[in-house]
C-alpha cells in the first residue's frame, strides 16, 4: 500500500510543476524586465534616460532562443531583427532626403545611440559636441570657433540623420545663418549687396572656425584678393599704397563686406567718406570748392587704392614750389582744363588770368627756369577766395601771403614775393575796385 501511494504522488508533482511552468510563461514579460534591470544582471544597461521600447519590455527588442537564461558563455537571446530594420519597426526609416548622414545610410544606428539608456539626451552615447569630434575632429582646431562650434550645438545646423540640403544643414545657405544674425536680413535689403554675399555666407566666412577674427578664411585684402585680383595687382605694384588697405580691417575700412546704399559698397558716399579720416582737408570757411569735390567725389584726383605717383594721384603732378615747364608737365591738371591755358604769352580767350591780352597764367608757369607751381596760388582741394587761390602757401618754414583781391574783370595780389601788382581784362593794370559778394560768382 505504501509503494501505490508513492507512485500516485509522483504524476501529481509533475503536474504541479507543469503547471507553475504555464504560470511562468503567462508573466515572462514583467518577471524579465524585472528581473533584465537588476544589479546582479544588466543593471548598467539601465541609467539615465532610458529608451522606451527597453522600459517597456526587453522583449520588445529581444527573444529568446527557447533556453534557460542565463547560460554562460551562449546566446540565451536574440535581436528579433538586426538594425535598422530592428528601429525601424519603431522609428520611421530614413532616406527619403537628398543627402543622408553616412552612418544613418549604412544602418549604423549604435554609433551613435545607446539602444537601452544613456545619460545624455536623445540616447547618444556621448555629449554631442564629443560624440560628432570622433568622426569630425578637423572642426574645431581654429583659434576662432562660430558659436555653436564652441557650445557643442552641432545639431544647431546640421540634422543629425537626413536633409535635402548640402552638408545636411538644416537650411539652405544665407537663410539658416540669418536665423542667428537676424540684422543681415534688413542688411539685404540695401540697394548694392555684395555678390560674394548673395552666393552664400561661405564665400567669406568659415562656418565652424577660422585663424582669422569674423571666422574670416583669410586675412584683410588676401581674402579680398581672391575675388578681386586687378586691385591685389595694383597694389602690388604700386609705390604709394592708401594706408587703410594694410590695417587689420583691410578694405573694410571703406567697403561695406556685405551691403550698402552706396556705390562700390562704400560705408559713406564719396568725400564725407574721406572726410572721415583726412578731417582737415576740407574747414569750414572754404566757400569755393575744387569741382570734383563740389561733386562729392575725390577719386577723379586721388586712387583709392594704390598709385605710382605721390598722395595716392592718379597721374602724374610734379612736387615743389618750381617746375621747368613743358607740354608734359602737369598730366594731372589737364586730365580737366585746357592746357592752352598755359601756351600762348598773349591771348583773348584761353584764360581769364590776363591784363589785357596778356597772359598772366603763362607768364607764372611757362619757364624753363623757376615756372610756379599751381600749387603755388592755388588750394587744390578748396578756399575762402574765388578760383581756389590760398590765402597763404608754405614757403619753406614761412606761410607766404597772398593777399589776393577779385574784381568782375580782373583783380590784384600782393604776395611776399613781389609788390602789389593789378590786372585788368579791359582796362591792363586798372587798380581794382572789390565786388560785391554777389557778383563774385559773375567773373571769370
Amino acid at each position: 500500500m505504501p509503494m501505490i501511494k508513492k507512485s500516485l504522488c509522483l504524476p501529481a508533482v509533475f503536474l504541479v510543476l507543469i503547471v507553475l511552468g504555464l504560470l511562468l510563461l503567462i508573466n515572462t514579460p514583467a518577471v524579465c524586465q524585472e528581473s533584465c534591470s537588476t544589479s546582479a544582471c544588466h543593471g548598467k544597461l539601465f541609467q539615465g534616460n532610458i529608451h522606451p521600447a527597453a522600459a517597456q519590455s526587453c522583449e520588445s527588442c529581444h527573444e529568446s532562443q527557447g533556453v534557460p537564461h542565463p547560460q554562460g558563455g551562449k546566446a540565451s537571446f536574440k535581436l528579433m531583427q538586426q538594425p535598422p530594420a530592428l528601429c525601424a519597426m519603431c522609428h520611421p526609416p530614413f532616406g527619403t532626403k537628398r543627402n543622408t548622414h553616412p552612418p544613418v545610410k549604412d544602418g549604423m544606428c549604435l554609433s551613435c545611440h545607446s539602444p537601452h539608456a544613456s545619460k545624455e539626451p536623445k540616447l547618444l552615447l556621448q555629449p554631442l559636441k564629443d560624440l560628432c569630434l570622433t568622426c569630425h575632429p578637423d572642426k574645431v582646431n581654429f583659434k576662432y570657433l562660430h558659436g555653436p562650434v564652441s557650445a557643442g550645438d552641432c545639431t544647431n545646423c546640421h540634422s543629425p540623420h537626413e536633409s535635402d540640403n548640402k552638408a545636411l544643414l538644416v537650411k539652405d545657405g544665407s537663410e539658416l545663418c540669418f536665423t542667428c544674425h537676424v540684422d543681415m536680413q534688413e542688411v539685404m535689403k540695401r540697394k548694392g549687396v555684395h555678390p560674394a554675399l548673395l552666393s552664400g555666407c561661405t564665400s567669406c566666412h568659415n562656418p565652424h572656425g577660422a585663424p582669422y577674427k569674423k571666422l574670416l578664411s583669410a586675412e584683410g585684402e588676401k581674402l579680398c584678393a581672391q575675388c578681386h585680383p586687378q586691385i591685389t595687382e595694383k597694389v602690388e605694384k604700386a609705390k604709394v599704397i592708401h594706408a587703410p588697405i594694410k590695417t587689420e580691417k583691410g578694405c573694410a575700412s571703406c567697403h561695406s563686406p556685405h551691403a550698402s546704399e552706396n556705390e562700390k559698397l562704400l560705408i559713406k558716399k564719396g568725400k564725407d567718406l574721406c572726410l572721415d579720416c583726412h578731417k582737415n582737408i576740407i574747414t569750414k570757411n572754404m566757400t569755393t570748392l575744387h569741382g570734383p569735390i563740389n561733386n562729392g567725389i575725390c577719386t577723379p584726383c586721388h586712387d583709392p587704392h594704390g598709385s605710382q605717383y605721390a598722395k595716392l594721384l592718379v597721374k602724374e603732378f610734379p612736387a615743389g614750389e618750381y617746375t621747368p615747364y613743358d607740354d608734359k608737365e602737369y598730366v594731372l591738371c589737364f586730365s580737366c582744363h585746357d592746357r592752352n591755358l598755359l601756351k600762348f604769352p598773349d591771348t583773348s580767350f584761353a584764360t581769364g588770368f590776363r591784363d589785357g591780352d596778356r597772359n598772366l597764367h603763362y607768364l607764372h608757369v611757362n619757364k624753363k627756369d623757376k615756372g610756379r607751381n599751381c600749387t603755388f596760388c592755388h588750394n587744390m582741394h578748396g578756399s575762402s577766395n574765388p578760383k581756389l587761390i590760398a590765402d597763404s602757401v608754405p614757403f619753406g618754414k614761412w606761410s607766404l601771403p597772398l593777399k589776393f583781391m577779385k574784381t568782375e574783370t580782373g583783380g590784384s595780389c600782393s604776395p611776399g614775393c613781389h609788390k602789389q601788382y593789378n590786372y585788368d581784362r579791359k582796362t591792363p593794370g586798372k587798380a581794382p575796385e572789390p565786388v560785391k559778394p554777389t557778383e563774385e560768382k559773375k567773373g571769370k
